[in-house]
C-alpha cells in the first residue's frame, strides 16, 4: 500500500511475475509502462489533473485517477472517494462538467445513482470491464467516486451485471470478478487490503439494522447519520460519551463510542434484567450479524484516525495530497 506496489511490479522473481500476469492487463505488466501511463494521463500528479481545465479532461483522466487510488490502496473490490474539499468551487464545477461531457451516462445503484461510465479503453485489472464514476456531495463535502466493476451495463454486460447486483443485494457482497485478486486477499497478501473488499455498500447485517430496525431511508446515509439514531432508538444512556455531538468528534472517537455500544449490547445479552425492570427488547433486536458488522465498522472508524470523514460504510477515502504522496513512492521505486 501507499505506493509500495511498485516493488511487486518491478520485481523479476518468478512468483511476483506470476502475480502481475494474473492481476493486471497487458498494458500494466511492467513498471515503465505503468508509470508512463500515469504521468501522461495525470499530467504527472493527481493534484495537477484535478486542477486542469475542461479541455484537458478525457476518459483516460478518470481511469488514471482510479489507478492512482489503487496504487495508494490496492483492494480486490472497493470504492474510492477522492476528497475535493481543497479545490475552489469553480474547479469542482469543472470536474462535474468533465464527468458529464467526457463519460457516458449509465444506470447505477450507488449513492446518488447518477452514474457515468469510463469503460472506453478500460483495461487495468483483469476481470473488471467497467469503471463507474460519480460526482457526489455527501455531508456537505464534495467527492469523486470511482469504482471498478466486473461488467458494463451495456447489452453484453447487463445480465451478468444484474446477476452480481442481485447477489450483492442479498449478501452485501458482489460476485468475485478477479479470482487472482480474491486468492491474494484470502491469503492475506499485503498487496491487497486485509479483507480484500472495501466499499460503500452495506454488509447484509448493517443494511438490515439501518433499513429494517431503524427505518432509515436513502443511499447516502453516513455513519454520522446512523449512530445517533441507533443510540436514540436503543436508549443508550449518555449517547456513548459523545459530548461534542456526533458531528463534532473524530472518526476515531466515534469508533471508540461504537465499540463501547457493542460491548453494551453483549452485556445486555448475558446479564439478566435488574429486579423490577424488564429486558430491553430494542437491544434484543440487534442480531448477531448486525453486531458483527457494527464491530467491523467501529474498527474502520478507529483506523480513520483523528479526521472527521463522512463515511458511508467501508469505502476508501483519500485526499489528493495523500494520493500524490503514494505516487511519489511509486515513481521512485
Amino acid at each position: 500500500m501507499n505506493g509500495q506496489l511498485a516493488e511487486l511490479i518491478a520485481s523479476s522473481s518468478s512468483s511476483d511475475r506470476a502475480i502481475v500476469r494474473s492481476v493486471f492487463e497487458e498494458q500494466f505488466q511492467d513498471i515503465r509502462t505503468f508509470r508512463s501511463f500515469l504521468k501522461s494521463a495525470l499530467n504527472d500528479r493527481v493534484n495537477s489533473m484535478l486542477s486542469s481545465p475542461l479541455d484537458r479532461w478525457t476518459v483516460r483522466s478518470f481511469q488514471a485517477l482510479f489507478i492512482a487510488c489503487w496504487v495508494h490502496h490496492p483492494v480486490e473490490k472497493g470504492s474510492f472517494m477522492i476528497n475535493l474539499a481543497g479545490l475552489p468551487e469553480a474547479q469542482r464545477d469543472v470536474i462535474q462538467s468533465a464527468v458529464r461531457a467526457r463519460l457516458k451516462s449509465r444506470a447505477s445503484s450507488h449513492l446518488s445513482k447518477q452514474g457515468y461510465s469510463a469503460s472506453s479503453g478500460w483495461a487495468f485489472l483483469k476481470g473488471y470491464a467497467e469503471l463507474l464514476v460519480q460526482y457526489e456531495t455527501i455531508g456537505g463535502g464534495h467527492y469523486l467516486f470511482l469504482k471498478a466493476e466486473g461488467h458494463t451495463t451495456g447489452l453484453g454486460g447487463i445480465i451478468p451485471h444484474l446477476r452480481s447486483w442481485h447477489h450483492k443485494n442479498k449478501t452485501g457482497e458482489g460476485l468475485t470478478a478477479s479470482p487472482a485478486l480474491n486468492t491474494l486477499a484470502s491469503a492475506g497478501n499485503p498487496m491487497v487490503t486485509e479483507d480484500g473488499r472495501a466499499a460503500e455498500n452495506y454488509a447484509s447485517g448493517y443494511k438490515k439494522l439501518v433499513k429494517q430496525v431503524l427505518g432509515l431511508k436513502g443511499t447516502t446515509l453516513t455513519v454520522r447519520d446512523v449512530i445517533p439514531k441507533l443510540y436514540e432508538y436503543t436508549k443508550y444512556e449518555g449517547h456513548g460519551g459523545l459530548s461534542a455531538g456526533v458531528n463534532g468528534t473524530s472518526n476515531q472517537n466515534l469508533g471508540v463510542s461504537l465499540s463501547n455500544f457493542c460491548k453494551h449490547v453483549e452485556k445486555a445479552r448475558t446479564n439478566p434484567a435488574r429486579p423490577g425492570r424488564s429486558a430491553d427488547t430494542r437491544l434484543q433486536e440487534i442480531t448477531d450479524d448486525m453486531l458483527k458488522d457494527l464491530k467491523e465498522l467501529a474498527r474502520q472508524l478507529r483506523e480513520d484516525g483523528s479526521g472527521k470523514i463522512h463515511r458511508i460504510y467501508k469505502e476508501i477515502h483519500a485526499k489528493p495530497a495523500e494520493l500524490d504522496s503514494s505516487l511519489d513512492v511509486f515513481y521512485a521505486k
